[in-house]
């Protein structure tokens, strides 16, 4: 019965031009749909999904952007790169590999945390937010391949046949690793979006002012900010910012 009155609704407002959102995916909807403009306004042919963790980018791609192109998610730790591949086997435009990127080619430890989506490079740091301390805390450390884009981009541009990639970085407190190892690449990236940090949780982690400063020396302007977590205080603690390339625009 509620399902058919939820329907019901659902069909009358849309009827008049009105969508009915839960306000839980009320930011998650506004993001969507400014990356599904960009990504058809840019013509991406593929997106690269830094810090793949299991999948959720990915996901979030196909449900709520709708985006139907090639996907490389790259995902370091070993028991989530088994996950993604036997993902992937549903998805023929969805291809993982197994490393991490950063500024050079390189074997590196990485710390799995309690709750694996805090896994990083980086050491915890809890003395601006308390909330995460169960949960951001090493369990293991990890043995892992670390490459640079610069490396690995031109071989899979040869191999899968894209032009024009999307980056998402997503490395808790990694990304400028990962753009000093882009330095070529990043003539290539039409548009990218970064995980900006405004409360640290990990040690030595650049704030968003030094990422977003380095970012437009690289030729990156904002199209796009989203809260992505916030404290007890409402403090903001990470946004994901979407730039575009200064060169796609002039193009």
């Amino acid at each position: 019965m509620l399902k058919i009155v939820k329907d019901s609704v659902l069909k009358v407002s849309r009827s008049l031009g009105y969508d009915i959102v839960p306000l839980r995916e009320m930011r998650e909807r506004d993001f969507a749909l400014h990356l599904r403009e960009l990504l058809i306004r840019l013509e991406i042919d593929c997106v690269l999904d830094v810090g793949a963790n299991v999948g959720q980018y990915h996901d979030f791609l196909r449900d709520r952007v709708l985006y139907d192109g090639k996907i490389v998610s790259f995902e370091p730790v070993a028991r989530h790169v088994e996950l993604l591949r036997a993902r992937a086997r549903e998805d023929a435009d969805w291809h993982v590999e197994g490393y991490a990127l950063g500024a050079h080619d390189e074997q590196k430890a990485i710390n799995v945390m309690v709750s694996d989506q805090f896994s990083s490079f980086l050491e915890p740091d809890h003395r601006q937010v308390k909330e995460y301390e169960a949960l951001n805390v090493a369990s293991a450390q990890e043995a892992v391949a670390v490459r640079s884009l610069d490396v690995v981009l031109p071989a899979l541009q040869e191999r899968l046949g894209f032009r024009r990639p999307y980056l998402k970085l997503d490395t808790q407190g990694y990304d400028l690793e990962v753009l000093r190892g882009a330095g070529q690449s990043l003539q290539a990236v039409r548009a990218l979006q970064t995980e900006a940090s405004v409360l640290g949780i990990y040690k030595g982690m650049p704030g968003y002012m030094d990422t977003l400063r380095r970012l437009d020396e690289l030729g990156f302007d904002i199209t796009g900010m989203y809260a992505v977590s916030r404290d007890t205080a409402l403090r903001l603690v990470e946004f994901d910012c979407v730039m575009i390339n200064r060169r796609a625009v002039a193009s």
